[in-house]
């Protein structure tokens, strides 16, 4: 059996990544808040955070995070105020929970990076900013990363996600979501149009957390995937156009959505707006799949 020691040793050895790595060690001795610049660090970041919030309430845009999601959806958020049409609120208590334990899971990373900051010289690791607020010279699409840093002298957008441990499994695996790929792709895009002179920024880090905690491979619970931006910039623009067009034209997309019983529909803000659409697209499938001819199975000869 080999010793906790030897482990450690044949991990270093294996490890993977740019930005994990560096966090696993520092984590070798404890991460605390030990001074008074690490609380008005904090403070700060909560004055971020609050300031996000009212941004996204009076300020709506096209949100990368909501991008993939169906067009209707993304096109709502951003004019529902405008056009009258009121959300129904989550009541359940765990979408709540969600919410609450999210935005701690980013803020207790972030500290990380700060922390990071201090312990690493420049050229290894330098945190360039967290709750960056970026937006379109449109101003119509925007939203606020996490963190940008520069790893090796290489500047990063980082994403923080804090996933069960089937996701977090899947995502390990190779398998990451589209929500993701898109969100990460669009807020480099995002930055590349706004940097003003700075070095542009190639690719993203997805960092996924498994709350279900660390394992052998992953010892502080996080798994790194880099994003290569250039493959999903097409889908960005594509989807990103056709709300644009809907805006000028002031059309409402279609409804993605095919059945009122789908998890699609029954977590969606304006399930209400769009109940009746979706019950007569629902009827018309139905019908469709009762006109279908008969098939007659053919008996087949037994071998």
């Amino acid at each position: 059996m080999a010793t906790t020691l030897e482990k450690q040793i044949r991990h270093h050895k294996r490890r993977k990544g740019l930005l994990v790595p560096l966090l696993e060690d520092l984590f070798e001795h404890p991460v605390e808040i030990s001074s008074a610049e690490d609380i008005q660090w904090i403070t700060g970041l909560l004055a971020l955070v609050v300031g996000r919030q009212t941004t996204r309430s009076s300020e709506p845009v096209f949100s990368p995070s909501q991008l993939s999601e169906c067009l209707r959806y993304v096109y709502l958020l951003k004019n529902h105020k405008r056009l009258g049409i009121s959300t129904l609120r989550q009541l359940r208590p765990e979408v709540n929970f969600y919410l609450f334990n999210g935005n701690f899971v980013h803020i207790k990373w972030q500290f990380a990076l700060h922390k990071l900051d201090q312990k690493q010289p420049d050229e290894i690791f330098k945190l360039l900013g967290v709750e960056v607020p970026i937006v379109s010279k449109h101003k119509d699409h925007g939203g606020t990363v996490d963190a940008l840093c520069a790893v090796y002298g290489e500047p990063l957008v980082v994403d923080f996600k804090g996933l069960n441990v089937r996701s977090f499994t899947n995502i390990t695996h190779g398998t990451i979501p589209e929500s993701y790929l898109v969100q990460i792709s669009d807020y480099t895009m995002l930055y590349n149009s706004q940097r003003n002179g700075a070095q542009p920024i190639s690719k993203g880090l997805l960092i996924a957390e498994n709350k279900g905690g660390p394992d052998p491979k992953h010892p502080i619970a996080l798994h790194e995937s880099e994003i290569p931006i250039q493959l999903y910039l097409p889908t960005v623009r594509s989807r990103l156009k056709k709300l644009r067009k809907h805006d000028e034209a002031d059309t409402l997309p279609a409804p993605e959505c095919v059945s009122t019983t789908s998890l699609q529909f029954q977590s969606c803000s304006f399930r209400k707006f769009c109940r009746n659409e979706i019950k007569e697209i629902q009827r018309e499938r139905a019908q469709r799949e009762t006109q279908k001819p008969l098939r007659v199975a053919r008996p087949r000869r037994s071998r």
